[in-house]
């Protein structure tokens, strides 16, 4: 269910181990040769390079052999110091990394001040200032993840009915209902974003449960696995979104935009989908039961989805594909059916298609084709079961 975002996490993860490991290899291999290397060479390698040249047992004797081996013993110890100069430069580079940490943490340190802030110019600046950090050093993606969680719980709290606004973490009144407030829609944004959730890994909560998230812009966020129970979510737009394994019981999407959006495995359980727009969406497997769903599901994927006890009335469903779907006690009142594909539908009665729309391009199960079940003929009592 996770397994895209897992499969990333696990790369980014696979390469950090990969660098660790490569920089100490590296010096130890560096120190063999410094320790045994330079003394083996400076000893042996003129005898082995230019051995037809050098007559060992006379080096003492005669000019020649002696230049040669001073000659080689020199380009040696030239070779090595060019080496040691490499080493050099890559502890500066190191120490160089080190310092950028602790500038890093300074950032980390402001971005949070500015989070405090009661004007909203400087809190969206400290949440862009998160991103950031993230995009340079990764190591703080998970950090950063965290406390513009908290942020977005603190300020986008739904208010209890009957009961006044709860003040935001910085004494702040939330947003009205009718917008989101900037600073709220920056940090989300900033924590749907793939590239950031990458580094965050899968098994970090994601906890979006009980928000009052109305109106925000999540165009192509990734919400795999989410916790989005509960959750305001009207007027959101959600079109191309990740939203794999999330939960969404009894969410409010109402006149949500979810088109070409990815819900597959999700759990919409009681979810309310009125006036939502879910053009070619994909629910393979998801969970639908007892969902108010009146919305636009135009070629939409619902295969093996489970339907049961869902309100489809006066939804579209043109050339939708509810292979296997579970759709028992659904009602599909005035529910277009035009060109859609019930191949292997489960729980399906004839009652229900016959308040429907069907064309004659909507593909029944075989139990209730009209060739195989006439008007005055009853559903097999093998498929109620």
């Amino acid at each position: 269910m996770l397994s895209t975002l897992e499969d990333r996490h696990a790369k980014a993860r696979r390469r950090a181990r990969m660098r660790h490991h490569g920089a100490r290899l590296l010096v130890a291999v560096v120190v063999l040769m410094f320790v045994v290397g330079l003394p083996w060479v400076v000893w042996k390698a003129p005898y082995l390079l230019d051995a037809r040249y050098i007559r060992e047992k006379t080096v003492g004797d005669g000019a020649g052999s002696a230049t040669l081996v001073t000659g080689m013993r020199t380009a040696a110890v030239t070779s090595f110091a060019a080496l040691g100069a490499g080493i050099a430069l890559l502890y500066t580079a190191r120490t160089y990394r080190l310092t950028r940490r602790g500038q890093v943490t300074d950032r980390f340190i402001k971005a949070l001040e500015r989070l405090e802030s009661d004007k909203t110019y400087a809190r969206t600046g400290g949440v862009l200032a998160l991103e950031k950090i993230v995009q340079d050093s990764p190591d703080h993606a998970v950090d950063a993840a965290r406390v513009l969680l908290q942020f977005v719980r603190d300020e986008a709290q739904a208010p209890s009915a009957g009961t006044a606004p709860a003040e935001g973490s910085a004494g702040r009144a939330p947003a009205a209902s009718s917008a989101m407030a900037l600073d709220v829609q920056a940090a989300i944004a900033a924590l749907t974003r793939p590239t950031f959730r990458t580094h965050v890994g899968p098994n970090e909560p994601f906890d979006l449960s009980g928000l009052h998230l109305a109106g925000a812009d999540l165009f192509k966020a990734d919400l795999t696995g989410a916790d989005l129970s509960g959750t305001q979510l009207t007027r959101v737009n959600l079109n191309e979104a990740t939203l794999t394994g999330a939960n969404l019981t009894r969410a409010d999407l109402t006149e949500a935009k979810l088109i070409d959006a990815t819900l597959t495995s999700a759990n919409l359980l009681e979810a309310k989908l009125v006036e939502a727009d879910l053009w070619g969406a994909n629910l393979h497997d998801a969970n639908l039961l007892r969902a108010t769903i009146l919305a636009d599901l135009t070629q939409a994927t619902l295969t093996e989805a489970r339907l049961n006890a869902a309100t489809l009335a006066e939804s579209v469903l043109i050339k939708a594909n509810l292979t296997g779907a579970w759709l028992e006690g659904a009602d599909l009142e005035g529910t277009d059916l035009s060109g859609a594909t019930l191949t292997d539908a489960q729980k399906l009665t004839r009652r229900q298609i016959e308040v429907a729309i069907v064309d004659s391009e909507t593909v029944l199960p075989s139990y209730l084709t009209a060739a195989a079940l006439p008007q005055t003929e009853s559903v097999p009592e093998s498929v109620n079961e």
